[in-house]
């Protein structure tokens, strides 16, 4: 049992720091790639994989192949496959460049949003583009963007137009809320690019999780992607779900809509912020049939108060989208 983003994979952390898997339950950071590859905490994770263990910081791939047989590392086993025929030594580089957002979603914060920053009135502002320049440009083959919000950052669009030359592969992960304009450009270049559509909810409750950005306008822009990826073969549409007690109920309409519009799904478990961790008890979770959910003691009382100070923040209600399964 292996990982390979363990050899290959750099994270631009939100605190200014390099770092591995952005699933990773228990993030580390470090002032280098050389510092985090050379490290006693690395080698830990390691040694776990070697003895056949599920180290403490992957258990959100273990809990997603245990239901699913898919995950983050088995896609990385495959990908790795493919990259290490163009560079033994290549670099994914991942994570947060900045956090300029639009969205407020329900399990984020301050630090990857700054609509939330707005909100709640810290305003933090994150810039890594002197970590991703540090990098060997000429060793990245693949670029996985997150943000923040990629379609909101001028930084975000300034390395989509000018990527690290040896690129084969772009992932994108959007919240959907308007098109990227330049991935027709990278297209014609013959550069893989995945869209990776952040996929909470079906009306309503998407509407509710990804606050503001509005369903309506989201199948808009999915629809735009259908249509380049008819006129592209190298361009992948995806969708991803964060399980969450706010959407578990509605992972079946998830799935059912990805489904009918031949869009490649695939999730796993939220397990910060606590409160709602799907794994709790609670009236979201009581009548879900999924393994794993609702098996931990009732968190009630905790996700009521998350709740109510989360509507607070946003100025919404929580019962205007969530009519059949919400009750007081």
């Amino acid at each position: 049992m292996y990982c390979p983003r363990l050899d290959h994979f750099a994270r631009l952390n939100s605190n200014g720091t390099i770092g591995k898997c952005g699933h990773m339950t228990i993030q580390h950071g470090f002032k280098n790639v050389e510092q985090m590859q050379n490290s006693k905490w690395l080698a830990r994770v390691r040694e776990d994989f070697l003895n056949q263990t599920w180290p403490k910081e992957c258990i959100r791939c273990r809990d997603t192949e245990a239901v699913t047989q898919r995950s983050i590392r088995l896609s990385s086993i495959e990908r790795d496959r493919l990259l290490s025929k163009f560079d033994s030594n290549y670099l994914i580089v991942g994570g947060v460049l900045d956090n300029i957002c639009n969205s407020a979603c329900q399990s984020c914060s301050s630090d990857l949003s700054t609509k939330i920053g707005a909100l709640d009135g810290s305003r933090i502002k994150v810039n890594n583009e002197h970590l991703l320049d540090a990098l060997p440009w000429e060793n990245i083959i693949e670029l996985d963007i997150n943000g923040g919000e990629p379609t909101a950052s001028p930084r975000y669009q300034t390395l989509l137009e000018n990527p690290p030359p040896n690129v084969k592969i772009i992932r994108i992960n959007t919240n959907c809320s308007r098109p990227m304009r330049a991935i027709e450009k990278l297209l014609q270049r013959r550069i893989k690019v995945i869209v990776t559509a952040s996929l909470d909810g079906i009306g309503a409750i998407h509407d509710y999780v990804r606050w503001p950005i509005k369903w309506n306008n989201y199948i808009k822009v999915i629809n735009i992607y259908k249509q380049l990826r008819d006129q592209y073969s190298n361009l992948e549409l995806q969708a991803w779900t964060t399980v969450s007690s706010l959407n578990a109920m509605d992972l079946p309409n998830i799935i059912k809509y990805c489904n009918t519009n031949n869009i490649n799904h695939d999730w796993s478990f939220l397990t910060f912020p606590s409160a709602l961790d799907a794994r709790y008890y609670n009236r979201l979770t009581a009548n879900v049939s999924l393994d794993t959910v609702a098996t931990l003691q009732d968190n009630t009382t905790q996700l009521d108060e998350f709740i109510t100070k989360q509507d607070k923040l946003r100025n919404i209600a929580m019962e205007d989208y969530y009519e059949d399964c919400y009750h007081r």
